[in-house]
C-alpha cells in the first residue's frame, strides 16, 4: 500500500512510520524537516508545511493518509481537499 503521513518524524507519527515500513508499505512523509528529519530514512521525504506546501503532493495518489498533526479543522479540510 502507498501511505502518506502528514508529519511522521515526531511522536506517534514516527512509530506509525516505522511500523508501516516494517509491514512493507511504500511510505511518504510530508514534514517541515525541523524535528529529526533522519528518523525514518527509508521513507520518501517531502519537505513542506501542511498549510502552504500541500501542492508538492499534487498528482500523486495514496491508499491511506494518516494525519497525526491536524490540530485545526481548516487545515484538515485543506489536506482532504488537496490530497487524492
Amino acid at each position: 500500500m502507498r501511505l502518506l503521513i502528514l508529519g511522521g518524524t515526531k511522536f506517534a507519527g514516527r512509530h506509525i512510520a516505522h511500523e508501516a515500513l516494517r509491514r512493507g508499505h511504500e511510505l511518504t512523509l510530508l514534514h517541515r524537516g525541523l524535528t529529526d528529519p533522519g528518523a525514518v530514512p527509508e521513507a520518501e521525504h517531502v519537505i513542506g508545511d501542511r498549510e502552504h506546501d500541500l501542492d508538492r503532493l499534487a498528482g500523486r495518489a495514496f491508499d491511506w493518509v494518516i494525519d497525526t498533526s491536524g490540530y485545526l479543522p481548516r487545515l484538515v479540510r485543506l489536506a482532504v481537499a488537496t490530497i487524492d
